[in-house]
């Protein structure tokens, strides 16, 4: 088992939230989350951009943020605000 070294503690939260970017809104599920960052997974099928803005009221979440990284579906994000 790898060691996890995030800075910041992340917690499961299987919450609803949309990414907005480019006039476009994008349905995603918050698999956990962080004072720092969040993995999410697409919904529908599409391609999550580079860049966005992430609302989620349940996990008082509305920030811009930046993919880290990919694997399918899923993606791992950095809040930039």
């Amino acid at each position: 088992m790898t060691k996890d070294t995030r800075e910041t503690k992340r917690r499961a939260t299987n919450r609803a939230g949309i990414i907005k970017a480019a006039g476009r809104e994008m349905t995603v599920v918050l698999r956990d989350s962080s004072k720092s960052g969040a993995c999410l997974r697409l919904v529908a099928a599409g391609e999550i951009p580079d860049t966005f803005r992430l609302v989620s009221p349940m996990e008082k979440i509305d920030a811009d943020c930046v993919v880290v990284w990919r694997r399918g579906r899923d993606c791992g994000i950095k809040f930039a605000s």
